[in-house]
């Protein structure tokens, strides 16, 4: 059976292993990663957004790399309490001004694993789209 696109993507993103990134180690995409992008609002990320001031551009690049790099539990602590703009302020200390380029070249490669991960509900064709919709109770 051949594979499309889709499939390779999705084999890929959930098999490979961590990623380097200059002195980053970056754990593999997953739905997780997907979660904490839609929660930190990383429009660069989820829809490859590039109509963004360079200010934020980096915002969400090392918003982005503090997600994927940084311990998990911090991580979790810290978007949970609503310090995670905080957490990120700091982690940036932490970056080279290289880390940028590579980044976004990361970037865009997740951004093709979160497409392919994400689920489209399409309608049969012929049908109408109220069609066969529960009743509003």
């Amino acid at each position: 059976m051949k594979k499309d696109q889709r499939s390779t993507l999705l084999e890929a993103a959930f098999a490979e292993g961590p990623t380097t990134i200059g002195n980053l180690t970056l754990r593999p995409f997953s739905l997780g990663t997907l979660n904490l992008c839609r929660q930190l609002n990383l429009t660069l990320f989820l829809n490859g957004e590039t109509e963004l001031n360079d200010q934020e551009k980096q915002r969400q690049l090392v918003a982005f790399a503090w997600i994927q790099a940084a311990p998990m539990v911090e991580v979790l602590k810290a978007i949970r309490s609503g310090n995670a703009a905080d957490k990120v302020a700091e982690f940036e200390f932490s970056l080279g001004i290289d880390t940028i380029p590579m980044l976004l070249k990361e970037v865009s490669r997740v951004s093709q694993l979160a497409s392919a991960a994400a689920v489209e509900v399409v309608p049969k064709p012929g049908s109408k789209a109220d069609e066969d919709a529960p009743p509003n109770s």
